[in-house]
């Protein structure tokens, strides 16, 4: 061979060798390519049990979207950091996941402390941003950006007084809250509703979230001798309260918010929450594919049951897919139109009808009772313009 022939040879080899490189390089974008999600939750710190549901089940939807060949030919990636349940923490890690990370879509499967501090970030930065169980209004008023699908603590309140009002028939009431965002909204709206109702307050309490003494509290309720006693709380305050008005003596309903669903609430109180019926929790008995599949692979993965608070959280997730795959791409604007345009999604809790011009959700509301040591669906509440949420 000639040394230019040799020369010739080696050229085309080389050149073949780059042109089998570059094919590759653009064959493998597609299985590399990411969306990335940001998810913020309270993984460590009083909020943490709450905070690892939603991670557990936020990762159930990444996993279940991906198993199904991801959005757009990608695969979603979340990208996560524990927020604390504090506003600082929730800025820093919501300014790292815009910055940083580069994200272009968040869900918040936190407190809605979080949620109100991280929306204007998300805002500002034109991210969608999906608040999971953050209950207070100024969430979506951050924006047009920020969007929840839980129903706000106002139209909670709403239902808890035609449910113990009109199913229940009880009148005269005794109130317990929790004296933070999510409490004191709750409670605003079961008061508004009260007249309607015809619900009597014959009195009114409130506790810090760190408070797991209620003596006080209880011997006052125990002098109201009402017919019913309504509790906004979490479950991990809703334990300790349940026990100690049954040890008290007091025998009548009690009506819990949203946050007692979870199977811990009766890990912790045992017999003393037998009967006791939860405004807003997730209705497990509800015959759909998707629920169950979910509950299944939540316990498997958490090892305990599966509770609202993942179920919100999971459906954030897919929704956030879900408006990616109908918008047709990444871009935050179109995703963000696609969100808003939603119709009848299948939320885990329900049929989510659609969003409102604040991006708050229509769709009934559940109400469980716990019988045998755990939660069942009791009733609906399905009047729609007694949980519309505020439109300004």
């Amino acid at each position: 061979m000639t040394h230019r022939s040799a020369w010739l040879s080696r050229s085309a080899s080389l050149l073949m060798g780059a042109t089998i490189l570059t094919i590759a390089a653009f064959a493998a974008v597609p299985a590399s390519a990411q969306i990335k999600i940001g998810f913020q939750a309270p993984l460590t710190g009083a909020a943490a049990t709450d905070g690892v549901s939603a991670k557990v089940a936020s990762e159930l939807a990444v996993e279940r979207i991906n198993a199904a060949g991801g959005v757009l030919g990608q695969k979603v990636e979340l990208v996560t950091y524990d927020d604390q349940a504090k506003t600082g923490e929730a800025v820093f890690t919501a300014n790292k996941l815009v910055g940083q990370d580069g994200v272009k879509f968040a869900v918040s499967g936190s407190y809605s402390a979080s949620g109100r501090a991280a929306a204007p970030i998300f805002q500002a930065a034109k991210v969608p941003f999906i608040s999971a169980y953050g209950v207070h209004p100024d969430i979506t008023r951050a924006g047009d950006y920020d969007f929840r699908t839980v129903h706000l603590g106002q139209p909670q309140g709403r239902a808890a007084a035609k449910f113990i009002g009109d199913n229940l028939g009880l009148k005269e009431i005794s109130v317990i809250s929790m004296d933070n965002d999510y409490g004191q909204a709750t409670l605003e709206g079961f008061k508004a509703a009260t007249g309607q109702f015809g619900i009597k307050v014959l009195g009114e309490y409130s506790y810090p979230l760190r408070d797991r003494q209620f003596g006080s509290i209880v011997a006052s309720v125990k002098r109201d001798n009402p017919k019913a006693i309504y509790i906004t709380g979490y479950f991990f305050t809703a334990g300790p309260l349940a026990t100690q008005l049954r040890a008290a003596g007091i025998t009548v309903p009690i009506i819990g918010s949203q946050a007692f669903d979870a199977q811990k609430l009766i890990d912790i109180a045992g017999s003393a929450v037998e009967g006791v019926y939860i405004v807003g929790g997730l209705n497990r008995d509800r015959d759909n594919a998707e629920l169950k599949t979910y509950l299944a692979d939540f316990q498997k993965k958490a090892g305990y049951p599966g509770e609202n608070v993942g179920a919100t959280s999971y459906s954030a997730v897919m929704l956030m897919a879900d408006a990616i795959k109908r918008a047709g791409s990444t871009d935050p604007a179109k995703v963000r139109d696609a969100l808003a345009s939603t119709k009848n999604f299948s939320h885990l809790a329900g049929d989510l009808v659609s969003f409102n011009s604040l991006r708050e959700i229509n769709m009934p509301m559940n109400v469980n009772v716990v019988k045998d040591g755990k939660s069942v669906h009791f009733a609906w509440i399905d009047d729609l313009k007694l949980l519309a949420p505020p439109t300004e």
